[in-house]
């Protein structure tokens, strides 16, 4: 008799105290995924640039070469006329377009005051 009654009150399932921690500790694990998703995504938009910015600096150069442009402000714009890129590209992480600069022989790409190329030296503090 007193074995059916020990049977009849345990109960399967779990309590309203275990549901909140598993629910709380789901909850930091998953912030943390998404700073950490934030994080690969900036790095992964600022790579791009960089590319972007490189590609823009050999049309750039090859322009100069053909003898295509001069100054030393240069659209993207005028090298999509002159057929040295296929369309006009934006960066990445600010949204707006690049500014050409040439000096002598040398090319440097920026958008919003921040260099692209060339591209500066990071620190190795990893």
């Amino acid at each position: 008799m007193y074995f059916k009654r020990f049977k009849m009150k345990k109960r399967k399932g779990f309590t309203l105290v275990e549901m909140v921690i598993v629910v709380v500790i789901l909850g930091i694990l998953s912030s943390m995924a998404l700073m950490k998703y934030n994080n690969v995504q900036e790095n992964a938009k600022k790579k791009a640039d960089y590319a972007t910015a490189s590609t823009i600096a050999t049309a750039t150069i090859v322009a100069m070469n053909d003898g295509q442009i001069s100054g030393d402000q240069v659209k993207v714009s005028e090298l999509v006329s002159k057929g040295y890129l296929q369309s006009d590209v934006k960066c990445n992480s600010t949204g707006k377009g690049f500014d050409i600069t040439i000096n002598g022989d040398s090319v440097s790409i920026s958008s919003n005051n921040e260099p692209y190329y060339p591209k500066p030296e990071e620190s190795s503090a990893q």
